[in-house]
């Protein structure tokens, strides 16, 4: 009799799910991997956005292995019809601990509730921004970004900042001048595909106002994407534009180009991003093309203090695919340039040696359009004074507050499992 009644709920609930249009999905990347970070850095000949102090640093040799969860979640997504074309739509995504570590809060991931229609698709939340959004899924070689994709260096300045990035507003650390972002606190909209084409726009809200040693400030993030899809063309540019959230202050700048701080000049800022990404698939082969700039600009009215950085860094892979058989092979690679640079007063700023490269190449095989296996080799080669690497970077502890000194050179090799359901 219990079984029997176990039996009825169970198919009650489905019968529910199913009026309701409930869809319960994941993906499970667990992977580990061996990682060494060498190099040298020299001593500054010039005046320069930098996080080091004045002298010679070594960087410290280290090598070690590490396990995983990567970019595991697990997610809950629905809709409820509501007639003539229209549905509500919710989503609930969390990531999911694999290794153990502690994880994110229920929600942590892409959740959102909104309203899907011929008028497109409109909802509030915690989402991934259209920059972060053009290279998702269709740039990469495998699903899993922590091999050295393009995320490494494109959306990325380099001085030791997250390759990504959640977060509802500015939280006054490293991560304010992040691009590859999961805003919070966003309502966007997505419009109907036409010929080919689609726009994604998103909003950020400040929440209200914050008081500084120079007054208010109201960070809000505001980003747009374009995707143009014929046939085995895929074309996608995104733009993204944060306000008054002094990502320079984490760009080498002194203390006092952070607004928090006390005696702080600093009253405004405006830091941007472009980038445009091309996939062209033939026969077996995808071709992949990633470019972006990115600006930090800051109003200070300390002189001396650093006001402007641009710096533009490009990507390319190319993966092939054995017919038939389930396996391909890929190789990748990246250049960050120097950049350039400007002093609030007209001093003298050099960006000599701030740029970087990435290579990353690997063999994946899958056994289903659900599951894979995937060995890889990734690289970043820092300039004297340049300080990218790849996600998640080994912690250096007592080492320059937790990061690698500028000049460190990354290399790993990593093996992984992914499961989509």
């Amino acid at each position: 009799m219990p079984g029997a009644m176990l039996a009825m709920a169970v198919g009650l609930g489905a019968c529910e799910m199913s009026q309701a249009q409930v869809q319960i999905y994941g993906h499970l990347t667990p992977m580990t991997d061996w990682v060494s970070v060498s190099g040298r850095q020299v001593p500054a000949s010039a005046p320069r956005p930098t996080q080091a102090p004045a002298g010679a640093i070594n960087v410290p040799e280290m090598t070690g292995t590490r396990m995983l969860s990567s970019i595991s979640y697990f997610g809950m997504r629905g809709k409820e019809d509501l007639g003539d074309g229209y549905a509500a739509i919710w989503q609930i995504e969390t990531p999911v601990s694999i290794d153990g570590k502690a994880t994110g809060s229920i929600g942590g991931r892409n959740s959102n509730v909104g309203l899907k229609g011929p008028f497109g698709t409109a909802f509030l939340g915690n989402w991934d921004t259209p920059y972060q959004w053009s290279t998702l899924s269709v740039g990469s070689p495998v699903r899993n970004p922590y091999t050295g994709d393009l995320s490494t260096l494109l959306s990325n300045p380099g001085f030791n900042v997250p390759n990504t990035t959640t977060q509802s507003g500015r939280v006054n650390n490293a991560a304010d001048a992040t691009f590859n972002r999961r805003q919070g606190n966003s309502l966007q909209y997505w419009t109907p595909e036409w010929y080919g084409l689609q726009m994604r726009f998103s909003y950020s809200l400040s929440n209200g106002s914050a008081t500084t040693p120079a007054g208010s400030i109201s960070p809000q993030v505001f980003g747009a994407g374009l995707e143009y899809v014929n046939g085995p063309l895929r074309v996608r540019y995104a733009y993204e534009m944060h306000k008054d959230y002094f990502g320079l202050a984490w760009l080498g700048a002194p203390a006092s180009a952070n607004p928090s701080n006390v005696g702080s000049r600093a009253r405004g800022s405006r830091d941007d991003g472009h980038k445009v990404l091309v996939v062209f698939t033939y026969a077996n082969t995808k071709w992949v093309a990633g470019w972006d700039r990115l600006t930090y600009r800051t109003d200070d009215g300390t002189s001396g203090n650093l006001n402007h950085y641009r710096r533009d860094a490009v990507y390319a892979m190319v993966q092939h695919f054995f017919g038939g058989g389930g396996h391909s092979v890929w190789l990748g690679g990246g250049y960050a340039m120097n950049g350039s640079c400007s002093r609030v007063g007209g001093a003298v700023c050099s960006t000599a040696d701030l740029g970087a490269t990435q290579m990353n190449l690997g063999y994946r095989y899958d056994f289903s359009k659900r599951t894979d296996v995937y060995l890889a080799y990734y690289q970043v080669i820092n300039r004297a004074w340049g300080s990218y690497g790849f996600s998640p970077r080994p912690n250096f502890s007592a080492t320059n507050g937790g990061a690698a000194p500028p000049g460190a050179h990354y290399r790993g090799i990593g093996f992984g499992i992914e499961h989509t359901f």
